[in-house]
């Protein structure tokens, strides 16, 4: 049986103890052996935080928007603004801005169409309007765009307005000519209403001149109840400055066109005659009396206007409506 040696084992040989002065290496033992050394007292670990701002939006993008809905000039413009600033400082609001121009440029284009549809509509109204003759003043009668209803009875004749069918008459109604030269280019405006009811025109040859009046009787003409021929007899005679008799004895029968050019037919009184500088003359008129007003249109022609011709135009156009 053997035995184990009774000899210990030899010790591990301890290294010298470094000399003063000596550096001593790095170690693996504890301290700062491993990581980073520990940074100073309040520092904080790791690199510095900088926040990263947004970019704020363009103010004049926010305001192009907004104007849009008002005022779609300014949007425009500061639309174009907001996009030239937006893109040297790469501010936000690229989108406001383009919606404030389309919505702007679509204002404007509204606008610009709006415009013309008033244009058209004023210049309709005015073809409309054009075939009634200028107003009255209070002491007379005012025009109206109320649609036209006559009240006139009709007679034997279909529609037309008689003398006698003048009795017939409400008295509330008014009597006036249909104008339709003051919208032929062709005619030219001689003298404008003088807020009287005169009115004169100058036709295409420049020969004639054709001259309207209508409006109330006044004290000066006196009414014949339930007679229009002698009333209208009464007003010639005021009209040329003559007596009822003058008048009775030249004046034929003859007719202006009823509401509208071959609608019907009005009995008129009609005086012709020369004037002492040769101009050759046709005056024809027609007194109501239950309305209390009288109406005449006079066409006189220089030597070489064709009279007999301009009357005829005048008194088939130029119709008497009573409404």
């Amino acid at each position: 049986m053997n035995r184990m040696s009774q000899t210990p084992p030899t010790p591990p040989s301890v290294p010298p103890a470094p000399g003063y002065g000596a550096p001593v290496p790095p170690g693996d033992g504890y301290g700062n052996g491993y990581g980073n050394a520990t940074p100073p007292y309040g520092a904080q670990p790791g690199g510095s935080y900088s926040p990263v701002q947004e970019p704020r939006y363009n103010v004049l993008a926010i305001v192009s928007f907004v104007s849009a809905f008002f005022l779609s000039l300014v949007a425009v413009i500061t639309g174009h603004m907001a996009l030239g600033q937006i893109k040297r400082t790469a501010e936000k609001g690229r989108g406001l801005a383009i919606a404030g121009l389309v919505l702007g440029y679509a204002g404007i284009v509204g606008g610009i169409i709006t415009i013309i549809a008033l244009v058209v509509m004023a210049i309709a109204g005015i073809g409309l309007f054009a075939t009634i003759a200028t107003n009255y003043d209070s002491d007379d009668y005012s025009y109206t765009s109320d649609p036209f209803t006559s009240t006139a009875a009709p007679d034997s004749l279909g529609g037309d307005l008689t003398f006698e069918a003048g009795n017939d008459l409400d008295a509330t109604t008014v009597a006036q000519f249909a104008d339709p030269f003051i919208i032929d280019s062709e005619w030219t405006v001689a003298s404008p209403d003088d807020g009287n009811g005169n009115w004169s025109y100058l036709d295409p040859s420049g020969l004639c001149t054709v001259s309207f009046h209508q409006g109330g009787l006044g004290d000066t003409v006196p009414v014949t109840a339930g007679d229009d021929r002698a009333t209208t007899t009464s007003f010639l005679a005021v009209v040329l400055d003559t007596d009822d008799s003058t008048i009775a004895g030249k004046a034929t029968d003859s007719t202006i066109s009823y509401n509208f050019e071959d609608a019907g037919l009005v009995d008129t009184l009609l005086m012709q005659g020369t004037d002492a500088d040769g101009s050759n003359w046709k005056l024809a008129g027609r007194a109501f009396g239950e309305l209390g007003s009288g109406l005449y249109v006079d066409v006189t022609c220089k030597s070489g206007g064709d009279l007999e011709s301009v009357y005829d135009t005048v008194t088939t156009k130029a119709a008497i409506t009573v409404f």
